[in-house]
């Protein structure tokens, strides 16, 4: 009961008052687990996962990384007695870890969780691709970040670009499901290719993006209009890396807008968002 709170509140936005109902579960499972480890360790470690994205979004990443660390090794734990039920729970632990590990600065770090994540989740896809290529998919987009913070742009092509080829595969079978982690992907690749020098390239997938976030935002604007804001951001910096500074900040100025309405609502969320591109629209503003 107390999960099923925390994300309703999250889901409303109120990401702080999630923390308390997140922090009792862990308390509650805590307690259990100890107890009776073989019953309830995996509640446990999915409650940890729970409150570590909580923590992380509140801006409190030292201890989100803290548990995300515990969750990982509970089920590391579990996935060498039972590989069939906790492989796939371990691989999204993993893919939580690397992204906390990020968030706390350690770029390296990331790496070695984020490609066990891949390797997992590449074995559980060739078994099963119809359940696990979606999740594969992922999992390659978050190692291609990360491979791009360290500074390997190029190693990050290839996970990038295997994460747009298998879901450009599964939004042409579920454009309803699979377009918005499309977009995401295109993205990704977009900003990778702009780093490599490709920029007719970045071009090109970051204007199919915008086109396919514009189409759901029409339809759905609640739930995807911070992605259209997100990929008007993208679009802008592979313009603005194109040399094409006028169109650059057309996009910049959209995605500006969008992002302080949606300030407005969720300041905690987006008014971050809404001052880093302040900044950088500054630089394009034409004269």
């Amino acid at each position: 009961m107390f999960m099923e709170l925390a994300l309703l509140r999250r889901e409303i936005g109120d990401r702080q008052g999630a923390l308390a109902p997140a922090t009792e579960a862990v308390n509650i499972r805590r307690r259990l687990a100890q107890a009776n480890p073989a019953a309830y360790e995996p509640y446990l470690a999915g409650s940890l996962n729970n409150l570590a994205n909580h923590l992380s979004e509140t801006g409190d990443r030292a201890s989100a990384l803290a548990l995300a660390t515990e969750a990982v090794n509970i089920y590391r734990r579990l996935a060498q007695t039972n590989p069939a039920a906790y492989k796939p729970v371990l691989a999204t632990s993993l893919n939580n870890l690397a992204a906390f590990l990020s968030q706390t600065g350690d770029h390296a770090g990331a790496l070695a969780p984020a490609k066990e994540a891949v390797n997992i989740r590449r074995r559980l896809a060739h078994a099963n691709p119809a359940v696990y290529e979606p999740d594969l998919a992922g999992s390659q987009n978050n190692l291609a970040a990360f491979l791009s913070e360290t500074g390997d742009c190029a190693g990050a092509l290839a996970p990038a670009t295997e994460a747009v080829n298998i879901r450009r595969r599964l939004a042409k079978v579920n454009p309803a499901v699979y377009e918005p982690d499309l977009a995401a992907s295109l993205n990704n690749l977009a900003n990778r290719l702009s780093e490599t020098g490709d920029r007719a390239g970045a071009l090109a997938l970051a204007t199919e993006a915008v086109n396919i976030c514009r189409r759901l935002a029409q339809a759905n604007p609640a739930a995807y209009e911070p992605e259209l804001a997100a990929s008007l951001w993208t679009a802008m910096l592979c313009f603005a890396a194109a040399q094409q500074h006028q169109t650059a900040w057309i996009h910049g100025r959209e995605a500006l807008q969008l992002f302080t309405r949606l300030a407005e609502r969720e300041p905690a969320r987006f008014q971050p968002s809404v001052q880093e591109l302040q900044a950088e629209l500054q630089k394009l503003e034409p004269s």
